[in-house]
């Protein structure tokens, strides 16, 4: 997006200006205020051009587009240090220091929103929550799925389970004695069939024969009936040549 790439080196350009000004004088607005402003203690100073430096590489890799998220936090985190101790505007009795170091905390809560958002801009690309969410979603329905094919196992094993101790209570002798029941029904069934089969194939052809004479009779009948059907067509061919020659003719 053209947007990002004009903002972003506004912003970067911002820190490195803001990160040289603290190196250079980690005192912020009040070092050269003269004698009336209070100096800063060394370790205050130290942390300053510290985060100062880190504000010139964090800024100029956000300007340059490089890891802008990343950078983008960092430059927030310095600007805790250059903040709170080189723009105490609190602590400072001064109306006209009061005022320059004011401006300066303000400045710096505009930059600190401005490098959040920037932080927090993913470029139409899915955030790190949303996709940890996803996984965590896809997790919890891997869990939900196992919990169900255990549950569906274990009624299995239940269901067969139960089977066994049903079998188990039907007495041996009495499983043979349906068996051989069974066995004299199906002996019974097949003698019976092949008493009807005689019957059955006398049957059928008797009928086959029954419908070859039906179908004799009837040849006569169908042939003449097939012949003065093609005689009639033949007639009207004829008919219609004639019908045709004649009015070519004229």
């Amino acid at each position: 997006m053209l947007l990002r790439k004009i903002a972003r080196p506004m912003l970067g350009a911002a820190f490195v200006a803001s990160g040289a000004e603290a190196v250079r004088s980690p005192g912020g607005p009040s070092a050269g205020a003269g004698a009336s402003a209070t100096p800063l203690p060394a370790t205050s100073q130290t942390a300053i051009q510290v985060a100062g430096a880190v504000q010139i590489g964090a800024g100029l890799a956000l300007a340059a587009g490089k890891a802008p998220r990343v950078a983008s936090a960092v430059l927030a985190g310095t600007l805790v240090p250059t903040t709170f101790f080189a723009s105490d505007f609190w602590n400072e009795s001064d109306p006209a220091l009061r005022t320059m170091k004011q401006s300066s905390f303000v400045k710096n809560l505009g930059l600190f929103g401005g490098v959040l958002i920037s932080s927090a801009d993913t470029e139409g690309k899915p955030s790190l929550g949303w996709r940890a969410r996803r996984k965590l979603d896809r997790a919890e329905h891997l869990v939900d799925a196992e919990e169900s094919v255990v549950a569906a196992v274990a009624k299995h094993r239940g269901d067969a389970q139960r089977m066994h101790e049903i079998v188990d209570r039907i007495p041996t002798a009495e499983l043979k004695s349906r068996a051989a029941d069974l066995a004299d029904a199906a002996r019974a069934r097949a003698s019976e069939a092949v008493e009807a089969a005689p019957g059955v194939v006398e049957n059928v052809r008797q009928h086959v024969q029954e419908t070859a004479a039906d179908i004799a009779d009837r040849a006569p009948a169908v042939a003449a009936e097939a012949r003065d059907l093609a005689v009639k067509a033949g007639e009207e061919s004829v008919a219609q040549a004639r019908r045709w020659r004649k009015q070519l003719t004229y």
